[in-house]
């Protein structure tokens, strides 16, 4: 499972407010505490209004001087796309295109610089809200993107996470992680988990349960928060047991680093 980590988002009010005051250190801290905690790439929004083109850069920057794992790049702009894909050290990650003409404007940037790319199932329609919505939203993505020449392997399908308080979203969603899945093998298949828990209590449970469900539906990305410690037990856990650690040796590893709690 590859774990992106979410915390580096300036369109949450604490992270945006320190973007305002370029504060340093708390980007530092934060990108730090997921890096330690297992994130393999950080995602990095630089989204506030009309400072996203020179925020994106910096905050591209700082991260980078304090860990060295890569990075997906959380913006729909593509100028500051351009600007801030050739600073990253390692083959960054954007999220995200969707199936939408403004966000095709983002095409040129993304085939000049080769990230790896999430397709994100929003169309001129709007967010889907069933599982046929999803599926035909997805099969235009690839269809465009592999025409375009990335390979399914550079592709990471998210079906578009919906609060569960506004409908049937998580039934939906994870019937079209299978039909995905199924339909195109060798994509991968990315979600932001916490969007699912929006509006309602306890969300770090739901967060959790929503993970191990989309898992054995066939997720193998997600946009999670890596220092939720309960859910990466979890999700070692779940995969020991959908085999996808053989003999079990990264979960072995986990209990002897003391990862798994006091699991007994």
């Amino acid at each position: 499972m590859l774990i992106i980590g979410e915390l580096i988002n300036c369109t949450r009010k604490k992270v945006g407010e320190a973007a305002e005051q370029r504060d340093e250190e708390f980007f530092r801290q934060l990108a730090r505490k997921q890096a330690a905690a297992g994130a393999h790439l950080l995602d990095v929004n630089g989204g506030l209004p009309e400072k996203e083109v020179a925020l994106l850069s910096w905050l591209v920057d700082l991260v980078q001087s304090v860990v060295d794992i890569p990075l997906c790049l959380d913006s729909a702009d593509p100028q500051a796309l351009l600007q801030a894909l050739p600073r990253c050290k390692q083959r960054p990650m954007v999220n995200s295109i969707t199936d939408e003409p403004t966000r095709w404007a983002m095409l040129p940037v993304l085939k000049e610089h080769r990230p790896k790319v999430i397709a994100l199932c929003l169309s001129e329609s709007g967010a889907p809200t069933g599982v046929d919505d999803r599926v035909a939203t997805a099969s235009r993505l690839l269809d465009r993107l592999t025409a375009e020449g990335f390979a399914l392997d550079d592709i990471y399908v998210d079906p578009c996470v919906m609060p569960l308080a506004t409908g049937a979203h998580g039934q939906n969603l994870l019937a079209a992680v299978s039909q995905i899945a199924a339909r195109y093998p060798g994509v991968h298949i990315s979600a932001g988990v916490s969007n699912v828990s929006f509006g309602l209590p306890a969300r770090k449970l739901l967060n959790q349960t929503f993970l191990l469900l989309l898992m054995a539906h066939g997720l193998d990305t997600a946009i999670v928060d890596p220092c939720d410690s309960q859910l990466m037990m979890n999700l070692a856990a779940a995969e020991a047991l959908l085999g996808r650690d053989p003999h079990c040796k990264s979960y072995v590893r986990a209990y002897r680093e003391g990862k798994l709690g006091p699991v007994t």
